[in-house]
């Protein structure tokens, strides 16, 4: 069976289908993405190596205590895997929120949608059953912390050269900022290089809101209208600059 995909216009129809999504034993989460052909799949798998991924994380380790005053302890690798992903090292974790209105802010906010986009794109924002992905992977029906002992086999490869589950898991993100507080994220870990979008089944736990191309910046305007801004997900003063910019155009 297909995905369902459903195409939304503006933010009552989003509220519309977020109701109408089936019961879970766990909160679904929302994943918004500029470009609507975009996988589901993390930075690190998009043309990077086992061996890269490696190289990356490690000197990442080495390299970062004399930048940052809080770094994780040597062999704390979930907590520096939430790090690295914090400042933009492509990692194995995906970005997912607990908010359908900041998944939505990821899709449409003109700072997402990169200057490579073919014009007509559309957006999207994904819906997963978290309960229902970590059950299918043999993990179980709930979601814990990425520090939890059952998600060590999918987060150590990334660091030292072991054996890939090749499976993907839902944790809650470590609050160590109060960037994830304000957009109530969650990470997927994915050990397996196949997205979840074209895993088998996939259609048991994920399902598709499109934003087409003319609905965009109407969208964007709705949750600017909403509070929903840049400046209120990331609380510091680039993103209040990058927010001021993307409102107040030149004429």
């Amino acid at each position: 069976m297909q995905i369902i995909e459903t195409v939304i216009r503006s933010i009552g129809d989003l509220s519309r289908e977020v109701r109408a999504l089936p019961p879970t034993r766990q909160n679904w989460l929302f994943r918004g993405q500029a470009d609507a052909d975009w996988r589901l799949e993390p930075s690190v798998h998009r043309g990077y190596s086992p061996q890269q991924e490696r190289y990356l994380t490690n000197e990442f380790r080495v390299r970062a205590s004399g930048r940052h005053s809080a770094c994780p302890t040597n062999t704390d690798f979930p907590g520096w895997l939430a790090l690295m992903q914090h400042y933009g090292l492509p990692t194995r974790l995906l970005d997912w929120s607990y908010s359908p209105l900041v998944a939505a802010f990821f899709a449409v906010h003109p700072d997402y949608a990169k200057s490579d986009l073919h014009t007509g794109r559309n957006a999207c924002i994904w819906a997963l059953d978290p309960a229902c992905l970590n059950e299918s992977q043999g993990f179980e029906p709930l979601i814990f912390p990425l520090d939890a002992v059952s998600y060590e086999p999918l987060i150590i490869p990334a660091f030292k050269n072991r054996h890939e589950p090749n499976a993907v898991g839902v944790a809650m993100a470590l609050e160590h900022d109060a960037r994830i507080q304000l957009q109530q994220g969650a990470f997927t870990i994915h050990s397996i290089r196949t997205p979840i979008n074209l895993l088998p089944n996939a259609h048991a736990y994920l399902s598709k809101f499109v934003i087409r191309n003319e609905d965009i910046c109407g969208f964007f305007e709705e949750l600017t209208m909403l509070g929903i801004r840049k400046y209120t997900l990331f609380p510091d003063l680039t993103a209040l600059t990058s927010e001021l910019k993307a409102i107040h155009l030149p004429t």
